[in-house]
């Protein structure tokens, strides 16, 4: 359990937020309308949570969850589903992403035996911890829950590569002053991306020939007359020489059929001859 009105109250800034004293601006990432808040029982094995212990036929509250990003840090924000809008937050999840922040998953901590529950590590203002199960009912809902987290994450990782490369552009510009460099010649050192020659790539396959066979020569097509070839001697002996275009001589077959079937005569119609009778 937990102090509704502790968790409440927005959680302390970050050192970095108080030294710099700048403004940052929220933005609301994500909104669920639908998810169930459940009490976690104490970790009871090392393997993590499982959502079957926590009863899930009877949540503690059906809630409404906001995501809203405010510089480095995504805050999980749990709201009353059966309340106005304009009530506070019953508990608030701050997802720190900064150089050196803990990592995610012990904030937002996916159970073992489900893709649709997690277990949020809440904190109040006083720095308070206190371990809240949320679930969701469709497995999309779940999905962009959990993208819309890694999603701030791979960001604020950029911005923090960004920084550490400007760091690095000044540092190199203060030392290179002091050697006689221009601020010239540090620009070129960083934004010259292109390969230095002389460069060799080598192909895979240790440049041994391939077996793979070579392809045919293509022989230009020749559009001259197509002779026909003689058919071959017969066993008994060499046929006589002939033209190679002469056509050879019509079969058996082909005689009986032209010999036995004589022509009809003129005016004798087979297929009209029963409409005549009749």
């Amino acid at each position: 359990a937990f102090d509704v009105d502790a968790m409440a109250a927005p959680p302390a800034p970050s050192p970095e937020q108080q030294e710099d004293d700048v403004v940052v601006f929220e933005q609301r990432l994500l909104t669920i309308g639908e998810a169930y808040v459940y009490k976690v029982p104490k970790l009871r094995q090392a393997v993590g949570h499982r959502a079957e212990d926590w009863g899930l036929a009877s949540p503690s509250m059906t809630a409404r969850l906001e995501l809203v990003g405010a510089g480095d840090v995504l805050e999980i924000r749990i709201f009353d589903k059966d309340k106005e809008s304009s009530t506070p937050a019953v508990a608030r999840c701050p997802v720190r992403c900064g150089a050196g922040a803990p990592s995610v998953d012990s904030i937002v901590d996916p159970v073992v035996d489900s893709s649709r529950y997690f277990v949020l590590r809440c904190e109040d203002a006083r720095k308070r911890h206190a371990y809240v199960g949320v679930g969701f009912r469709e497995r999309d809902t779940a999905y962009d829950f959990k993208a819309t987290i890694a999603d701030f994450k791979a960001k604020c990782d950029r911005e923090i590569l960004a920084a550490q490369a400007a760091k690095e552009r000044e540092k190199r510009a203060a030392d290179g002053a002091l050697a006689g460099e221009t601020a010239a010649d540090v620009e070129e050192a960083f934004e010259d991306l292109s390969l230095k020659a002389p460069i060799k790539i080598k192909a895979p396959g240790g440049g041994q020939p391939s077996s793979r066979p070579a392809a045919a020569k293509t022989v230009p097509y020749d559009s001259g007359p197509i002779t026909k070839l003689a058919p071959p001697p017969p066993k008994g002996g060499a046929r006589p020489a002939k033209s190679a275009v002469e056509q050879p001589p019509p079969s058996a077959t082909e005689k009986d059929t032209t010999t036995s079937a004589p022509p009809a005569p003129p005016g004798d119609d087979d297929d009209f001859g029963d409409f005549e009778s009749a």
